[in-house]
């Protein structure tokens, strides 16, 4: 997140932090791109009419809006009645939200069950804004067809040497290319050594001699690049990458969008996305909670659909008709949260730890999964 933009939550923090809160106004912090500001403030817009109360909308990085959280927390008093936290930080905030009422049955039966059962963390604590998942990106002029199996993936591999990517960096999207394959092969995601992870990393393994030379040092935005060059021939990524590509006329030829192949167990990928959640000294807590609820309505959310190509979790707004996003709509009901447990950041490092020493370093998959699994024992222990 750029400087400026971290000095701005902090500046609003400590200003408002100096003086009550206004009685009617709402201070909201969204991980918002400056692009989709406008069209979200509209949806505000329309609260703030039916309700009286004014919102006042921080646009900030997911980084910088869990470090504000943590700081109210620990001072014991906030000026943040609403936050939007990325799924993966859900378990570490958790702490630093109040356990919220169970939505009423017309919202919980609205709202895809997984989606839901990720926001409870020692009870429900935060509720889906907007989901995303990822998909198999590859290009068409190069293939023809995506490979639709592991077998046929592999194959793919051995036809382009050099030309197949994965986000190998040691960060939390590589346990996002991870966690398909071992959930595809049966394995349960927080098992390090089951039948299911040995397969996929035997998988790892057979790909790798065929991996771009640079994989080692991709995030989504370096890959995205490296596919825009040509240089990879697929990938996984998250939605954002199919408008990236649109918008430098490659999609929806020659990129496309595609599932994700599958594997003995069928095809799974990771659920992302952002999770509403109310501050424990929000100064305006009823007024948050009238807030979510507008948010999450089905007018909200499908117009969040409609004008920022946001991925409602509520099962009465699709995913969209565009040829884009054809591969993750066909995913849609594919997605698994990561697991819920509160040492799962240690778990994460390990699959990411176990992936780069299959693949770069050529440890033995079983042996490498075995060592994983001890250091995971241990550190409960």
């Amino acid at each position: 997140m750029p400087r400026p933009r971290r000095i701005a939550l902090a500046v609003l923090v400590a200003t408002l932090s100096s003086c009550a809160p206004a009685p009617d106004t709402l201070t909201v912090a969204i991980a918002l791109l400056p692009g989709e500001l406008p069209a979200y403030r509209a949806v505000i817009a329309d609260f703030e009419r039916a309700s009286g109360w004014r919102t006042i909308v921080v646009p900030q990085g997911y980084a910088d809006i869990r470090r504000a959280l943590a700081a109210e927390s620990a001072a014991g008093r906030g000026t943040l009645d609403l936050v939007e936290l990325d799924v993966y930080s859900l378990a570490a905030a958790a702490r630093d939200v109040a356990v919220l009422d169970r939505p009423e049955p017309a919202l919980a039966d609205a709202l895809d069950p997984a989606a839901l059962a990720a926001g409870d963390v020692d009870g429900l604590r935060f509720l889906p804004h907007r989901v995303t998942w990822q998909a198999l990106i590859y290009d068409h002029a190069a293939l023809g067809r995506p490979p639709t199996t592991w077998p046929e993936l592999v194959a793919v591999a051995r036809a382009h040497p050099g030309r197949i990517g994965f986000k190998g960096s040691l960060y939390e999207g590589l346990t996002c290319d991870v966690l398909p394959f071992v959930w595809a092969a049966g394995g349960r995601g927080d098992v390090l050594d089951d039948a299911g992870a040995l397969a996929a990393f035997r998988l790892f393994a057979e790909l790798a001699p065929y991996l771009h030379p640079d994989s080692a040092t991709w995030k989504e935005p370096t890959i995205a690049e490296a596919m825009a060059r040509r240089e990879v021939v697929l990938e996984l990524n998250w939605p954002f990458a199919m408008s990236l590509y649109a918008s430098q006329g490659l999609a929806p030829d020659p990129v496309r969008s595609a599932p994700l192949p599958a594997g003995p167990a069928g095809r799974a990928t990771v659920l992302g996305g952002g999770y509403l959640g109310i501050p424990r000294y929000a100064p305006h807590p009823d007024g948050a909670r009238a807030l979510v609820r507008h948010l999450l309505g089905r007018d909200a959310q499908s117009r969040l659909a409609r004008e920022l190509g946001w991925f409602s979790a509520r099962r009465d707004v699709g995913v969209g008709s565009s040829p884009l996003f054809e591969g993750f709509a066909a995913m849609k009901d594919d997605v698994r949260p990561r697991p819920a447990r509160t040492d799962y950041a240690e778990l994460s490092r390990l699959w990411q730890r176990a992936f780069r020493a299959v693949v770069f370093e050529h440890a033995d998959p079983e042996a490498t999964l075995r060592a994983a699994a001890r250091e995971l024992a241990r550190s409960r222990s």
